[in-house]
């Protein structure tokens, strides 16, 4: 290995193996057994862990590089100032709501627990009497954040956690009016009913009627020439 091919390939191999093998906390080998181990230069070992570190895989400390909690919101925020915020982008992340959410209800009308619920609740509340559009927005995230918990699929969960900022950004349009806010609180209240009651032909009626108020509130700010 040399050069820029070094450190990609080392860091592909690094990067694996931090999320197969590693827990937060943990430390990776020092700079002289890893470039013992990969045959190249220390210098190629420390332009790796630059790359690990911007990723937010590893953090390092005066005893080397620690493995990090992960944490995509650094990289996502990133990729937020450049998101297309078209209304035709801002509707495809509606429907990816959509898709993912309606998607999760057949799993979490099996797995949802009081905690869970007890979350959403305090969320929804949260969201109603929040001070801030921003406020409102990151409450509203955690609500329907909530429901991906419950169906306990750590891909889908993961995802969703990924696309957080993106989420958040757009639901802030529909925090601009509190009638929109309140209307989105009673739905809300829908939702926590239905999965409460286990009732899955409910909870999905709920969420298409969710949708379809978030998409009426998404054309109407497009009409009004609402930036986003």
């Amino acid at each position: 290995m040399a050069g820029i091919s070094a450190v990609e390939d080392i860091r592909s191999v690094l990067s694996r193996e931090i999320v197969d093998a590693y827990s937060p906390g943990q430390f990776l080998p020092n700079e002289r057994e890893l470039a013992e181990r990969f045959g190249v230069a220390r210098n190629t070992i420390r332009e790796t862990m630059i790359h690990l570190e911007a990723f937010g895989l590893i953090e390092k400390t005066r005893r080397g590089a620690r493995v990090r909690q992960a944490d995509f919101d650094p990289v996502f925020q990133i990729f937020a100032q450049h998101f297309d915020s078209s209304p035709d982008r801002l509707e495809d992340v509606l429907n990816f709501r959509r898709l993912t959410e309606t998607g999760a209800a057949h799993f979490a009308v099996r797995h949802v627990d009081d905690a869970v619920l007890d979350r959403m609740r305090l969320a929804n509340d949260r969201m109603a009497t929040a001070v801030t559009v921003a406020q409102a927005a990151s409450h509203d995230y955690d609500f329907h954040l909530g429901l991906i918990e419950a169906a306990r699929n750590d891909m889908a969960l993961r995802m969703y956690r990924v696309m957080g900022v993106t989420l958040r950004f757009y639901l802030e349009i529909g925090k601009s009016q509190h009638s929109d806010t309140q209307t989105a609180h009673a739905q809300h209240a829908r939702i926590i009913d239905a999965l409460q009651a286990r009732d899955h032909a409910a909870l999905c009626a709920a969420l298409h009627d969710h949708f379809d108020h978030s998409g009426l509130v998404l054309a109407a700010n497009r009409s009004a020439g609402t930036p986003g």
